[in-house]
């Protein structure tokens, strides 16, 4: 656990903080936005939520982002770069918990994902193990909501 999840009352060392598509990283998104909350109705996927500190932050077990950029539209800030540029460098990680893992048959993930960005790599025994493209992920999110285990989480990718 990090000291800033350990003195910010993270204990539960819950993923990093994904901020809505097409704004700065942390330090500046922090420094610049107001924390009005314009955003945060102005989202038709209702996945925009605010969180600590009022700042807006997305919350993928709502559903996914379909980068329509009416966040960015709603807000009186200049926040937001210009959807010509990349929305966000999120991707989906999936973790210990997936079903597929664990030999039972499950596939939502690949099934909901418009990307083709998740594929499962059969091994011995029958077992299947997700791979997930970085090049094909857009961090759309849709996996999330749909994985039956909630074994799917959006993290930055380094």
């Amino acid at each position: 656990m990090s000291r800033k999840a350990l003195f910010g009352g993270d204990w539960h060392g819950r993923p990093s903080t994904v901020r809505p598509p097409w704004t700065p990283p942390e330090a500046d998104f922090t420094d610049r936005c107001t924390g009005c909350g314009d955003c945060v109705p102005a989202c038709p996927q209702k996945i925009l939520i605010k969180g600590r500190a009022g700042y807006p932050q997305v919350d993928f077990s709502r559903g996914a982002c379909d980068f329509c950029g009416a966040c960015a539209d709603a807000c009186p800030e200049t926040l937001f770069a210009g959807r010509d540029n990349e929305p966000w460098n999120v991707k989906a990680r999936v973790g210990a918990d997936c079903l597929s893992t664990r030999g039972v048959t499950c596939r939502v993930c690949a099934e909901w994902c418009d990307a083709r960005a998740i594929r499962f790599r059969l091994e011995v025994g029958g077992r299947a193990n997700p791979e997930i493209s970085d090049a094909a992920c857009t961090g759309c999110g849709e996996c999330v909501a749909v994985c039956p285990a909630n074994a799917i989480a959006m993290e930055e990718n380094e």
